[in-house]
Parts: structure tokens; sequence; C-alpha cells
């Protein structure tokens, strides 16, 4: 098993959206004739499902790739490698003119609602650019329909000819949530829709989208860094650390049985809003690592107060360690599991020691050949799926 994969047959009708190690690799680096040769694992092996009329709150800290992970489901970027199914269908690899068809039905609310609206258009035209395009309703109810998302949002039908530049940030985003409601989409990608705004404002936002919830029965993918928040809408709750997924349940399994230490560590940090009551504050050491060069094993252990020696040489399988509840450490193996992944990496190391004495022996003509044979293989992997870990633990092909 992969890092972060969950083992499934076929994809079922009970799930409206299904992730099956998901990866999105970035090239940072090139040779002289411009093929990659380091890339930057912003995604990497991210697997979960969501039941129609649920709420998935993703959580974690700036740059691990919530962001990224949410637009390479919408297929906003070419996805490196993994899987995507909405409702049974796969729709990685589906053509662009056959993707078109679903993009209705899965819609994205931006972060930012100043920089998401064109100022060119008038707010009847942002909301309604789409719904003419997709034919969603005829001409002559193009203007009525546009005004029913519009109340539906809590915006005033005179705002139709106003543009974007008239308006608060709260009332901008009420924007955004109805360009992406006027579509009648199944999924919908909130990705920090709150974070820019007033506390007054993002609690009027939240119930908004809770009751827009319970009528037009949405699914929702909540990335937020607000963990109250996330608790107050969510119904499963997953929490990403540099590109993987490191634990995923439900709401009250991961608030109330938090079992990674990352996530333990990142709970810490909520702020009690009682002077009398000390948290006990979890203080990561060191920085995060960059994701162009991610360490071997587990990429928490350079940070983790529990690391072992396995954690710097395996990579933790994700597993269900109690019913629903998924979490990505050695902590919670059996001790058989812990000896076989050791054999496992001391037989990896022993190999590699073999092959790179080989190589060190080897002809400068016979070594440059041996380069240019891996890296094309490397780079015939990256066209297919995205590169295995064995291939290179920093991102980089192996030599």
């Amino acid at each position: 098993m992969t890092e972060n994969e969950i083992v499934t047959e076929t994809p079922s009708s009970e799930y409206l959206l299904e992730v099956e190690d998901l990866k999105q690799y970035f090239p940072v680096q090139t040779n002289f004739f411009g093929k990659p040769t380091k890339f930057l694992h912003a995604v990497d092996g991210v697997s979960f499902k969501i039941k129609k009329g649920r709420t998935l709150g993703i959580v974690g800290e700036s740059g691990c790739g919530k962001t990224t992970m949410g637009r390479s489901i919408l297929r906003l970027y070419d996805v490196t490698g993994g899987k995507v199914f909405f409702k049974g269908q796969e729709v990685t690899k589906l053509k662009n003119s056959e993707f078109n068809k679903l993009r209705p039905n899965m819609q994205m609310i931006f972060q930012d609602p100043y920089a998401s609206l064109s100022p060119r258009l008038n707010v009847g035209e942002i909301i309604g650019e789409a719904v003419r395009e997709h034919k969603i309703v005829s001409k002559e109810e193009y203007r009525d329909y546009i005004q029913k998302v519009m109340k539906m949002c809590g915006l005033q039908p005179h705002y139709f000819e106003r543009y974007p530049h008239e308006f608060s940030g709260g009332q901008r985003q009420r924007i955004c949530i109805a360009r992406a409601l006027a579509l009648k989409p199944e999924l919908v990608i909130c990705d920090e829709p709150v974070s820019a705004l007033d506390v007054s404002i993002q609690a009027q936002i939240i119930n908004m989208l809770k009751e827009l919830q319970q009528e037009l029965q949405l699914t929702y993918v909540f990335i937020s860094h607000d963990l109250s928040v996330v608790k107050h809408i969510s119904d499963e709750v997953g929490v990403m650390y540099l590109g993987s997924m490191v634990e995923f349940g439900s709401k009250d399994r991961i608030f109330n049985n938090t079992l990674h230490p990352y996530t333990k560590a990142l709970f810490s940090a909520v702020p009690v809003p009682n002077p009398h009551v000390k948290m006990n504050r979890i203080l990561l050491k060191g920085d995060i690592p960059s994701p162009v060069n991610p360490p071997k094993g587990c990429k928490f252990h350079t940070r983790c107060e529990h690391c072992m020696e396995i954690c710097g040489k395996v990579i933790p399988a994700y597993k269900e360690v109690e019913e629903g509840h998924f979490c990505a450490c050695h902590l919670y193996n059996t001790a058989e599991e812990t000896e076989r992944y050791l054999e496992e990496a001391k037989k990896q190391e022993e190999l590699e020691a073999v092959q790179a004495q080989a190589k060190a022996f080897m002809s400068p003509s016979k070594r440059k050949k041996l380069s240019k044979e891996q890296q094309s293989e490397g780079e015939s992997k990256i066209d297919g799926e995205a590169p295995n870990k064995e291939e290179g633990a920093n991102g980089e092909e192996k030599a």
C-alpha cells in the first residue's frame, strides 16, 4: 500500500466524491533540454470519500496543499497521479469536452472575494455568465432566475446592475457563493470562504452555507485554517501536512480522540476564551520542511516529539486505527509490522549501497548512459502517473 492510500475495490454509489491517492507535482527545475528533474510535491497521495449532503472539513497549516488539492479535484490543474470519482464516474481520465458537461455539478468558492470577481462585469453578468454558457435556463427565465439566486444568497434584486467595487467584503463573498450555486451544483469546494471577512460577517456566511446545504442537498469540501469554524460546519475532518493526509475521520472522533501528533499540536494552538483555563500547548520544533525536498520516511518526523528509528526510514501506512478513523503514524503499528518495515528498509538501503558502489566503478560513458536511461524512465512515469516515493525521497529522479 502506498502512503495515504485507502484500498477500494470499486467506486461505490454511496459516495458522491471519492479521491484515491491523488498527487499533484509541479516541476521546479529542468535540465539543459528543458526536461523536469525536480518536483514540488504539492499534493502527495491524498485519499478520502464524501457522501452526498455531507461536509468534509480540510485543515492544516499554510502551504500544506489544501487549496491545490481542491483545485486538482475540479481539474483546474492537470492531475499528476491518482483517481477522482464523481458519482461513480472517474473524472481524471475524461476528455475536456466530456468533463465540461460535468463542470456545472462541481463548483468552487474562492478564498479572496476581492480578486475573484471581474471589475468589468456587473453582478448580474458575474452570476449569470456561466448560467448562459451552460444553458441552465432559457433566455426568457434568465433574469428572474438570477434574481432568485441572488435573493437566496442574501443579495437584493437591485444589486443586479451594480459592480463589485460598490460592495463590502461580505457582500462580495455572497456574490461568489451565488455565482457557484447558480449552476445547481451537487459538490461545492469552499476554499477558505470566510478567512478574509470580519468575525460577525463570518457567522452570517457560515449559517447561510448551512441553510443552503439543507435546502439544496449540497455536498461541501470546506477548506479552512479556523478549527472552530470547521468544528461547527463539518461532518468529517481531514488533516493535511506537507501534501499528505495524516488523519481522517468523523468530527467527533477527530476532536475527541485525536491520534496523530501533528493534529494534537494543531489543536493545542486553538485559543480558549477563558483566562482561567491554561492550555497544554504543544510546541513543534524546527520549521516545516520544503515540499521540494521532503524528509525520508514520515514527513513529520523532523518535528515530532514521539520520533522513533522507523520514522526516519519508512513511510507510515495510512490505515484505519478505529472504525472510520484513519491515521498515518508508526505509533499505531503492531510489533510485527514495525519489524517487517525495518527489515524491508534495511534491504532497500543495502540494495542502494550496492548500486552506488557498482556505479562508482563504471566508466564515465557507461555512467552517463545509465543516468540518461533512468532519467527517461522517470519522465515516462511522470507522464503516466506520479513518481513513486522509492524513486527519490527528495523529489529528484535518481541518477
